[in-house]
């Protein structure tokens, strides 16, 4: 189950499962380009995600998501919005393209990680999201579960995996 050179490697999962910190550790290992489709859509709107939440509503967001997803490269590492995979035309898509894996972090780790605030418009709704988005998830070429693990644990496990 090697990573071809050509295959693009996603990660997935709920807000706080460490998508973005692996996605970097996963690139640097790689020697990948990574990218971040959330950090993308706020380029794209010139505004943060909860105010594109907040002014343009959701189904805007999910659809400029789905138009960056069509577009990324086989050579890349991305990080994945929390809702992304959950899109099926983004999930055929992302899997016809290369591998996905599902960073699986469990409801009290991610409160955990949450404690700060950081911004996130759908971080008080995170357990029934959970509970929504696990059957998609589960569709991923392998899962990692994340809890107590850093970043560089967790890159390691999935190449080792790959």
């Amino acid at each position: 189950m090697a990573l071809a050179s050509g295959e693009l490697l996603a990660l997935t999962g709920m807000m706080a499962a460490g998508k973005s910190t692996v996605a970097r550790a996963l690139g640097a290992r790689l020697e990948r380009q990574v990218v971040s489709t959330d950090t993308m859509i706020e380029s794209r709107f010139g505004k943060p995600i909860p105010r594109i939440f907040a002014e343009d509503g959701e189904p805007a967001f999910r659809a400029a998501e789905r138009a960056i997803i069509e577009r990324l490269d086989g050579r890349q590492v991305v990080d994945l919005g929390g809702g992304a995979f959950c899109d099926p035309l983004s999930a055929a898509r992302l899997l016809s393209a290369g591998r996905v894996v599902f960073l699986d972090v469990s409801p009290a780790e991610a409160a955990r990680r949450m404690a700060g605030g950081r911004g996130r418009p759908l971080a008080s709704t995170w357990e029934t999201l959970h509970a929504e988005r696990l059957p998609a998830y589960r569709r991923a070429t392998l899962t990692i579960a994340v809890d107590g693990l850093t970043a560089d644990e967790i890159a390691q496990r999935i190449l080792e995996a790959l």
